[in-house]
């Protein structure tokens, strides 16, 4: 296995792939290895990562002389968050890396390609995390980064079983170089700090039931399907109400505000912004709906399954298949809402003795992702 590892991540922000990072490094560290990481930009989650390794950011903040000129009245300029390293600083990391002796380069999503090519003179094997399907690949990654994936990088893990599917079949990564490699999750027992108080928050009588999508409000999410199925089940089960948590300032947000206020006068669907604290709301659930069109290995559902709740997606959506194959009646054909609806209904009206039962099975086997297991897992890889 490799003993050194320079992983390579394409930004800092509070993201399911990127928390993946976080978890891998912390739990490297916690075994008491040095973990080094390049950044192409920061984010949110910078200081954490330093927290547990030694970090370095490819693409650098506004010069001292942009701070300057920023700070003058009605001077135009053209806003520039971030710039790319000049020469100098190129040939420092460069230098830096050299001097650790890296065994493997490790990009963390196809986002990081770009950035692995800049290391070729390296000469050291390239590795990649992919958590991206179709959609995702398309946006995050060019023709060019995809054909470094399939013909320079030596090791490509996929986070899921569809992946590693996608990769093969149409980008012919070839197999002896696929791996699936489920991600890795902080599965936190303590109570959320506001338990309790959600339901009240919202405006949700204490007896009533409640059903959760989570993720940022976008197509991929499905925010939109979540909405029509849930007026749909509300329209049978009155009594029912349906919170997405991670609604953002974008025009997909707004839109899907636009169509609650059309039709829910009884005020059984909320729509509410990301929250740092997301436990609560996983804690007042009944069912969380998985309505995503595409999620390669969704974090969020392994926390629903933590709380020992049903988890109700949809077949060829991405890592739901893998993660419930030994529960088939939780899965619903691909973007069927009528399904939907009907399985959130049935699981809606069980006893609490069948819940209970599922329950318990869901919440071990979302123990299978414990940063032990993981690391067990990637030892049992011998990279």
């Amino acid at each position: 296995m490799a003993t050194k590892i320079l992983f390579v991540g394409h930004d800092a922000n509070r993201a399911g792939a990127q928390l993946v990072l976080l978890h891998w490094l912390k739990a490297e560290a916690a075994k008491g290895r040095q973990t080094y990481l390049l950044l192409e930009k920061g984010g949110d989650l910078l200081s954490q990562y330093e927290r547990y390794a030694r970090v370095w950011v490819w693409r650098k903040g506004p010069s001292n002389m942009e701070k300057i000129y920023k700070k003058i009245p009605f001077l135009k300029r053209e806003e520039r968050m971030d710039r790319e390293p000049n020469r100098p600083e190129i040939a420092n990391m460069l230098r830096d890396f050299r001097t650790e002796k890296f065994n493997l380069i490790l990009g963390n999503t196809v986002a990081s390609l770009a950035l692995l090519q800049e290391l070729q003179g390296l000469r050291v094997p390239f590795g990649t995390y992919v958590h991206e399907l179709s959609f995702s690949l398309s946006m995050y990654a060019s023709e060019k980064d995809m054909a470094f994936l399939a013909t320079k990088v030596s090791k490509v893990f996929g986070v899921s079983e569809q992946v590693t599917r996608l990769l093969a079949q149409k980008f012919q990564v070839p197999s002896e170089r696929l791996f699936v490699l489920p991600p890795i999750a902080e599965l936190s027992k303590t109570k959320g700090t506001k338990t309790g108080t959600i339901k009240e928050q919202l405006g949700i009588p204490e007896r009533a039931q409640v059903v959760l999508g989570c993720g940022m409000a976008e197509w991929r999410k499905g925010t939109d399907i979540f909405i029509r199925v849930a007026r749909q089940v509300i329209r049978q089960m009155p009594d029912v109400h349906f919170v997405w948590l991670g609604v953002g300032d974008n025009v997909f947000s707004a839109e899907l505000e636009a169509e609650k206020e059309g039709w829910d006068e009884s005020g059984r669907l909320h729509l509410v912004s990301n929250k740092m604290d997301s436990k609560p709301y996983f804690e007042a659930m009944d069912v969380f709906f998985l309505s995503s069109r595409e999620d390669p290995f969704p974090l969020v559902m392994l926390e629903a399954a933590f709380q020992a709740k049903p988890i109700v997606g949809f077949k060829g959506s991405g890592g739901v298949n893998d993660f419930l194959k030994e529960f088939p009646d939780l899965l619903v054909g691909y973007l069927e809402e009528d399904e939907a609806k009907q399985c959130l209904m049935n699981w809606l009206k069980k006893d609490a003795e069948v819940l209970n039962t599922l329950g318990d099975k869901l919440k071990n086997f979302a123990m299978n992702y414990s940063s032990d297991h993981f690391m067990a897992r990637w030892k049992e890889m011998d990279i």
